[in-house]
């Protein structure tokens, strides 16, 4: 063993490899498969739904309780509504972020921010 950690100190590439994947599958719960499932905001089409609205809103609910987490998980939901598909929206409509920024930006990473927007607005209308 000694002999082994030798090797690896005199390869820094190899010892930072082995922690890494060590690190990577201490904290993956022994279920690396859950890792690299898609999450809601790549399989969705169409406006925000409920399950991207749960995602930023799950600890809500023990934070200012259940009844104003749910009014404002309704409220987040007719707001995503009424924008409509993050693929489609012209972000100067929603007062987003500079138009050639909005662009840029991927299909979850559109959905994602369109969502927090229509959270943050259900908050503080």
């Amino acid at each position: 063993m000694r002999a082994l950690m030798k090797e690896w100190t005199m390869h820094p590439r190899i010892t930072w490899i082995t922690v890494t994947l060590a690190a990577l599958c201490s904290a993956c719960d022994g279920s690396v498969d859950a890792l690299f499932q898609r999450g809601p905001f790549d399989t969705h089409d169409g406006p925000i739904s409920a399950a991207e609205i749960d995602v930023l809103t799950s600890d809500m609910a023990a934070l200012v309780g259940a009844g104003v987490a749910a009014c404002v998980k309704k409220e987040a939901l007719a707001r995503a509504t009424q924008v409509g598909d993050p693929q489609t929206l012209n972000p100067k409509a929603v007062d987003l972020m500079p138009a050639q920024d909005w662009d840029h930006l991927d299909k979850p990473g559109k959905r994602l921010i369109l969502t927090q927007v229509v959270i943050n607005q259900a908050i503080a209308p």
